[in-house]
């Protein structure tokens, strides 16, 4: 009697684990991946390590951007940069007798849109000129810049450092070009004489 027992009790045992085996999904079977898979950008396409350098139609280079990494987004013609760094050269004028100017841009992030002329920059934004004069250094929070015009404008704080004057306030425009600044609001200003 006591083998019976053991017999029914083993029967069952075996028809509960070939109902249980039967039942599961097949993944329950399947030994989890090593590796996570990685995940899809959101962006249409991406690039790394970029640089990017711009022409004007006689062929005289307008600027040079570079970026760590940028994603692209077909929809909307905008490329997102991370950690952006563009360099304009400036020609002297040839009647003007002026020297060159090197303009340098630099951000935490940027978007360039409009098909290249509209670049608006995030995040400790940084812009030095160097001309003969000396540097002059804009800082803001964040800025939009016109690559084609060197147009530069910005409607919260920033802070202006020329080797003669150190300004600061609310809102302001600038032609980088021709270092014409215009300022919208709480203007402060110190003058250094050289």
């Amino acid at each position: 009697m006591i083998k019976q027992v053991f017999l029914v009790a083993g029967l069952l045992i075996f028809i509960g684990g070939f109902l249980l085996v039967w039942d599961s999904p097949p993944e329950s079977f399947l030994s989890p991946q090593a590796g996570q898979i990685e995940e899809t950008p959101s962006a249409d396409s991406y690039m790394t390590n970029v640089v990017s350098h711009r022409y004007d139609t006689t062929g005289a280079e307008q600027f040079v951007l570079s970026s760590p990494k940028m994603d692209f987004y077909t929809g909307n013609g905008e490329l997102i940069l991370t950690l952006p760094q563009l360099v304009v050269n400036q020609a002297p004028a040839a009647n003007k007798g002026s020297e060159a100017k090197r303009l340098n841009l630099d951000a935490k992030k940027g978007h360039l849109s409009d098909g290249g002329e509209t670049l608006y920059l995030e995040g400790n934004v940084v812009a030095l000129i160097n001309d003969s004069q000396g540097v002059t250094k804009l800082t803001a929070a964040d800025l939009t810049f016109l690559p084609s015009s060197n147009i530069a404008s910005t409607e919260g704080p920033f802070k202006l450092l020329t080797p003669e004057v150190t300004l600061s306030g609310n809102g302001l425009k600038a032609n980088l070009r021709n270092e014409v600044f215009t300022i919208k609001s709480k203007v402060r200003a110190i003058h250094e004489p050289l």
